[in-house]
């Protein structure tokens, strides 16, 4: 009778308005069809049917496979039940460099770096209705034989209308003090290169692929107290590599976070130049709009932290008055790209080690704070706003999660927290420590265009941390749920 009765409450829905729109949750079976190390690994690749496609991998695999730790492709309904499942066959030292679902098919490209003379860029693309790969065998798209020395990077990724899939692989020679770097273009069929090619990119951080089949290219060093940027815009028939040199705070974790129309926009943060670089200061956030057709910076924009945002992200009452306005140990949480630009969002984040008195280490990690800067097309700063966190996890930092994605032109923040936060938006006070595992809210953070916040608390005192969220499509979001072992889904969707 139990079990009857938690299948019933799995299939009822809640219903709620946020910002003039219709939100229904819908709460999978809690169980354990999944293992609680594939929902921690999962990688989400899209819809087949009315299932969703995970990529992802666990030690204890079935025992069909012949590597338990290989990579493999899981579809799922909505109560994780597994209706289909393929090993990625010698998948196990891969990294995964780009993912898509097209139409029936799901395409994986992977580099296996473990060879000590040998890089090897591998693809996979599954059939998902027959889960069985085209070919029954992985492909090589590309071998690169290097020194024990030499370094490899390789960087991957998918435009947003999926029609385009870039890879970048970068071989530093380190006897030979040279790099060559090469890149390759996909289309709708991975079996399709639609153009490879040598280009000195320079120093790369990271690549976008535009839906018009250009890849960009970002990097940046610091070179004697100037920022030194370089930005390359390649395509099937030409290549063309800009430096930029700014006189600026040094750069941290800027990447390229969308491409609107023909503008590349870069966000980050940055250090004080006054500051020594060990200690790991951020003073806020930095952006970068870059055209490409008149192959200049339109706009650089450095924000300062205000006295609210250090208030957030030390997790102190906001009428504290901030006597620095600089932070330790604040990094990028995400980025989305949004229909007028792009929302970052960074806190702090930092690990505690505590040496007992028979001289065991146990470690425990925290989060703290979120603070969310909008930024337009150019660069310029739209609006920003701040969501109280104050969270710990004991030995790993694994559910120390908060999911960020766009509806529209709102961006949308899905996050476990302490039960007694207020249910509404509502930042004054500091907040108490929540240890994920214990009793928590699921919750949504809505934010308009104009920076309008609205909050909804999607779940009550539950023991299930978030561990996953991802944009379904059509207004449909997924979340994946844990509690001690036991995993659910979640589906969310705003009308």
């Amino acid at each position: 009778m139990k079990r009857f009765l938690t299948m019933i409450c799995a299939l009822v829905a809640m219903c709620c308005v946020v910002q003039g729109q219709s939100i229904t949750i819908t709460k999978g079976a809690v169980g354990k069809q999944l293992d609680e190390e594939s929902v921690l690994n999962g990688w989400y690749l899209g819809r087949h049917g009315k299932n969703d496609c995970w990529l992802t991998r666990t030690e204890d695999g079935p025992k069909s496979f012949v590597r338990s730790d290989d990579w493999q492709l899981v579809e799922l309904d909505r109560n994780l039940n597994v209706y289909g499942r393929l090993e990625l066959p010698m998948s196990r030292n891969c990294k995964v460099v780009a993912a898509r679902t097209l139409d029936r098919y799901a395409d994986v490209i992977m580099v296996d770096s473990s060879e000590a003379r040998r890089l090897t860029l591998v693809k996979f693309e599954v059939d998902l209705d027959s889960m069985k790969l085209t070919g029954d065998k992985m492909d090589t798209l590309a071998q690169y034989v290097k020194e024990p020395a030499d370094r490899g990077f390789v960087w991957g990724a998918v435009s947003e209308n999926g029609e385009y899939v870039g890879v970048l692989t970068l071989l530093q020679m380190t006897k030979k003090k040279q790099y060559v770097a090469e890149a390759r273009m996909y289309g709708t069929e991975l079996d399709e290169e639609l153009w490879s090619k040598e280009y000195a990119v320079g120093t790369t951080s990271s690549i976008a692929v535009s839906n018009d089949g250009d890849m960009v290219t970002f990097g940046y060093e610091d070179v004697d107290a100037e920022e030194h940027f370089t930005i390359s815009v390649l395509g099937s028939k030409s290549g063309d590599t800009y430096g930029i040199k700014m006189n600026c705070d040094r750069v941290k974790d800027m990447q390229i976070v969308n491409i609107v129309g023909r503008k590349v926009l870069c966000a980050g943060l940055f250090s004080p130049r006054k500051s020594n670089p060990r200690d790991n200061m951020v003073g806020g956030t930095v952006s970068m709009a870059f055209d490409m057709d008149s192959a200049k910076v339109s706009n650089f924009i450095v924000r300062s932290f205000m006295n609210e945002d250090m208030n957030i992200l030390l997790n102190k009452k906001t009428k504290k008055v901030q006597k620095s306005q600089e932070a330790q140990m604040v990094v990028p949480l995400s980025y989305v790209a949004m229909p007028y630009g792009a929302v970052l969002a960074v806190g702090h984040r930092h690990t505690m080690r505590y040496v007992n008195a028979n001289g065991t280490v146990e470690t425990s990690f925290y989060a703290q704070g979120i603070h969310l800067v909008a930024l337009d097309e150019d660069g310029n700063v739209k609006w920003a706003r701040n969501v109280r966190r104050n969270d710990m996890q004991k030995h790993t930092d694994e559910k120390l999660y908060m999911g960020l994605f766009a509806m529209g032109d709102t961006v949308c923040l899905v996050k476990s927290e302490h039960p007694k936060y207020p249910a509404t938006y509502d930042i004054a006070k500091d907040v108490k420590e929540l240890e994920m595992g214990d009793k928590s809210n699921l919750v949504l953070y809505a934010i308009t265009e104009n920076g309008d916040v609205k909050k909804t608390v999607l779940e009550q005192k539950t023991k299930h941390s978030l561990v996953s969220a991802a944009k379904r499509g059509g207004g449909e979001v997924v979340m994946l749920t844990l509690d001690n072992g036991k995993s659910r889904m979640v589906e969310m969707k705003i009308e």
